[in-house]
Parts: C-alpha cells; sequence; structure tokens
C-alpha cells in the first residue's frame, strides 16, 4: 500500500580525494553536488521522492513531533511522566521556554533544510531534458511542499525569511532579514495554486498514491486563505476567496468525485482506507524502524503497557506524551458522540479482543492514570518496537466541509448548517440548532476539535481564531498557569540563529 520510497536516495557526496601524488595534494575524481546531480528525469524522480521525506519529520520523526502542536492547547498536555527539557519547555510555557530552547531550534533547521533540498530541485528543472509534462508534474509538488513548510513556519514564528532559490554564499544566508508575513502568504498562494492548476485529480498508478494532487493544493489553499481571514492578518476578504475553492471542492466536484465520508468515524483511520476516500493530503508511512514507520501512536500510546511485563512496546506500550484535558474530554457528548468512544481508552479491557490474555489473567487489566487517545493505533499486531504503517492525515474529507461551514457561516450564508451536520451525522449527532454566528464560531472550535483532535492543527485554529490564550487558560491547567498574552502565541527564533544574522532580530515579542 505505501508505494512512494521515502528513502534519502540523494545524498550529496562530496570530495573523492586521492592520495597517489602528494599527501596534501588534492585530486579529486568525483565531486557530487546538488547543483550538478540532476541529469536525467530518474534523478529527478529521486529528489521528488526524498522531498515527500518532508512530513515524515513534521508529523512523526522529530522527537514527540506528533504531540508539538497539540501540546500547550486546550484539549491536550504533556504527560507528568515526560522529563525531557525538550518537551516539557513548549508544554508548560514557563520562562524556561525561550530562544534558547531546543524545539524551535529544530522546527527551524527543519523548515529550511528542505526548502534547501526543493529549491535545489526546482533550479535544476529547466536545464534537465524531460517532457514538459512531466517538469511541471515534478514542479508542482516540489512547490506544494514548499509552500505546505512556509505556512507551518509563519504560523509558527510570524515573519520568515523567504529563499527561493539555492544559497550558498554564507555571507548572503547570513545577512537575511524576515520577510513581511503577507509576502510569505502571497508565494505559499502562488504554489499551491501551480499545484491546483497543473497536478492531477486523482494518480492511477498504484506506486503515485499518496502523492499529491490538484485537491489536496486546493483544500490547503482554503486553509491558508481562512488563516489569513483570521487572526492576526484579519485580511476578510479571503472569506470570498475560500468560498471560491470550496465550492469548486465540494458542490462542483473540480477536482474529483472521489472524495467523501466513511459510514463511520472508525474507518477514515484503518490502515486499508488510508488513502482512501476521505484522503486529501496524507503522509505515506511503511511499517519498520525509526525513519520509515509513523511514531504517531507510539506517543500517544500508554505509557503503563509500556512498563507492564505482560505488553510493553511489541503490545500497545508507548510514551503517554500527549494527554486530553479533562476540559476538553468534559465537552464530548459522551453518550451519543461515536468519536468519543473510538478515540479515547482508559485500560485494555476497552480493547477485549487484543488483551483477553491480559484482562482474563490474575491481576487483570492494565489500568491507565489517565484517558489515552488510541485513534491513531494498529491493530493487532500493535508492535510499538517498530513504526506504524499507518499513514496520517493532513487534511481529510471531513475538514474539507468544516472548513466549508466555517467559511459560509462568515460570509452570512445559511447553507453552512448543510456541511456541518454531515459531518455530525456521521458522528451519531442530531442536526445543529440555529444559532447567531457567534454562536456558530463557538460551536465550530468545539467541533473540529472533536473531529480532528490530535491530528497536528488544533494550536493553529486557536491561534486564526484569536482564541488561544482564553482557551488554554480555561481549559488547560498545566500550560495556563504561565501562558502570557501577546508572547505564547509564537515561538521564538532560536537563539542560534540570531547570533549568527544580528537582521533576524528583535525577536518575537516577550522573548
Amino acid at each position: 500500500m505505501k508505494s512512494i520510497c521515502y528513502t534519502i536516495l540523494m545524498v550529496f557526496t562530496f570530495g573523492l580525494i586521492s592520495c597517489n601524488k602528494d599527501f596534501l595534494e588534492e585530486d579529486p575524481k568525483t565531486f557530487l553536488t546538488p547543483a550538478n546531480f540532476y541529469k536525467t528525469e530518474q534523478d529527478l524522480q529521486m529528489g521528488l521522492n526524498a522531498v515527500y521525506r518532508t512530513p515524515q519529520d513534521r508529523y512523526s520523526n522529530m522527537w514527540g513531533a506528533p504531540c508539538w502542536f497539540g501540546w500547550a492547547t486546550d484539549i491536550g498536555y504533556l504527560t507528568p511522566a515526560n522529563g525531557h527539557a525538550f518537551h516539557n519547555q513548549p508544554s508548560l510555557l514557563r520562562n524556561d521556554f525561550n530562544s534558547s530552547s531546543d524545539m524551535p531550534w529544530y522546527f527551524w533547521d527543519y523548515m529550511y533544510r528542505h526548502i534547501k533540498d526543493i529549491n535545489f530541485l526546482l533550479l535544476a528543472l529547466p536545464d534537465v531534458q524531460v517532457n514538459v509534462d512531466v517538469k511541471k508534474q515534478i514542479e508542482a509538488q516540489a512547490r506544494a511542499w514548499r509552500a505546505h513548510i512556509y505556512f507551518d513556519g509563519i504560523r509558527i514564528f510570524g515573519a520568515v525569511p523567504l529563499i527561493l532559490e539555492p544559497i550558498s554564499d554564507v555571507k548572503a544566508l547570513n545577512s537575511m532579514t524576515r520577510t513581511d508575513a503577507t509576502k510569505v502568504y502571497d508565494q505559499i498562494i502562488a504554489d499551491l495554486q501551480f499545484g491546483k492548476d497543473n497536478l492531477t485529480n486523482q494518480w492511477t498508478d498504484a506506486k503515485d498514491r499518496g502523492r499529491i494532487t490538484a485537491g489536496a493544493c486546493a483544500a490547503m489553499l482554503a486553509r491558508v486563505y481562512i488563516t489569513m481571514a483570521g487572526y492576526p492578518l484579519r485580511k476578510t476578504e479571503r472569506w470570498q476567496d475560500a468560498r471560491t475553492v470550496l465550492k469548486e471542492f465540494v458542490d462542483d466536484k473540480k477536482y474529483g468525485n472521489q472524495y467523501g465520508l466513511f459510514d463511520e468515524y472508525s474507518q477514515a483511520f484503518a490502515d486499508a482506507n488510508i488513502p482512501g476516500k476521505e484522503s486529501v493530503w496524507t503522509v505515506n508511512f511503511t511499517r519498520g524502524t525509526f525513519g520509515q514507520g509513523s511514531q504517531v501512536h507510539t506517543d500517544f500510546s500508554p505509557i503503563e503497557l509500556y512498563y507492564d511485563s505482560r505488553a510493553g512496546l511489541t503490545r500497545g506500550g508507548g510514551w503517554s506524551n500527549e494527554l486530553p484535558t479533562d476540559a476538553f474530554l468534559n465537552s464530548y457528548d459522551k453518550a451519543q458522540d461515536k468519536r468519543y468512544k473510538f478515540t479515547y481508552w482508559s485500560s485494555t479491557a476497552d480493547i477485549p479482543d487484543e488483551y483477553a490474555d491480559i484482562n482474563n489473567s490474575t491481576t487483570g487489566p492494565v489500568v491507565f492514570a489517565r484517558p489515552h487517545v488510541k485513534k491513531f493505533r494498529e491493530r493487532t499486531p500493535n508492535d510499538n518496537s517498530q513504526g506504524s504503517g499507518i499513514d496520517h492525515y493532513i487534511i481529510r474529507y471531513a475538514d474539507v466541509l468544516l472548513m466549508y461551514a466555517e467559511v459560509l457561516n462568515e460570509l452570512n450564508d445559511n447553507n453552512a448548517y448543510r456541511y456541518i451536520d454531515m459531518v455530525r451525522q456521521r458522528a451519531g449527532l442530531d442536526d445543529l440548532p440555529q444559532m447567531t454566528q457567534q454562536q456558530f464560531r463557538d460551536h465550530m472550535l468545539l467541533e473540529r476539535a472533536w473531529e480532528l483532535c490530535f491530528e497536528g492543527e488544533r494550536r493553529f485554529d486557536l491561534m486564526r481564531t484569536g482564541t488561544y490564550y482564553d482557551r488554554v487558560k480555561a481549559w488547560n491547567p498545566q500550560a495556563g498557569a504561565n501562558i502570557v498574552k501577546g508572547k505564547h502565541e509564537l515561538w521564538p527564533v532560536p537563539q542560534r540563529e540570531i547570533d549568527i544574522n544580528q537582521n533576524l532580530a528583535p525577536n518575537n515579542p516577550g522573548y
């Protein structure tokens, strides 16, 4: 099922040095660089496959990455069992989360490493003799990933340097300034529009399943537009832009009729169904050791299972890295909402078919100190000693429907109820009653949490709706005790980057 090879094939080797003359005399036999690597279509495809490694780092491979943007929100917090400063600093929002913290630097480094590789690939494209349509497909995919990276970057750090071509001059790199947010968004939009206009609606070859499509770019473009319409830019004209794209997607089926909701919420997370009809933009994983398989479920899995001699890592144990807040758990209609039962478990007794031997043993089921997230777990064998093979959603169709409903509400279109109710009906809930525009906004924040919780976007939903401070303060005692309004909405620019390049100063407010 996982058909795109993400092995990093482009390891650019430098300097094979001969020593058959004088010990200090260099006689290079080969000197392969990103600039001269690309000669054939195969080279370009290898480079593109390497670009597809990008989301694996963002959503899995970086330490605790599946939880980074759920911590310090209204729905999730870091387990007290985790004593690592790397995770505690951004989760607790104490004063030790600052420009010298490791996590902001990890993300900054992730951004510009992958942007560099993408820019080298884009620079090489015009000089390689390849069919024009093939070139456009490669360019569109690479630019879509670049847009995704910059979109993350601007939501995390605010203004960031906009680099659109490879720069090898160290002096030039160390004199870059932070580009105005509007200009960065202009480039993000341009890259996604290029993908929307040039990519296929659906890849037909099995080996291409999971590649970015025109629909993926359209959905991400809608997400960009609603972000720009909200806090802090407040470019409200973007609501109409989002409406245009989402109408094309949902009503007009411009990007294909392959999208839809599964009958049951649980089906959307089954390995066999990703990619499937709910998949708009996904991250591909293949079961295997670190770097291939997904670490998503392991980060959410109970540490109690890890330490129990009857289970351990090979039977579903993990790190309990992100736990749901009490306020969020209590916000559900626990009796009616199917999403609640599927998303959480409190002991092995909740999955009797997989843990019958443990549950029926002398000591009984393994009981967790807190409810844990299970929506990303594999069925038996749930061996977390290797990464999971379940793909992860960046955008799924339910999110598209909720975005459409949100946009229509902002534009005073009563059809908003049609699309939010499609999601609610699948969850087993009644249709939403008529509300004021503000009541609908408030409810949408909850509906998005119930439907999309722990999938990697919650922090950004709170940010764009201007509710980050108030929600964290009220719903998350761990981070709420320390959160500072006007500061913690953004992460600090890493101090090590400012030390190298003073043009990146001043840092974000409060840091």
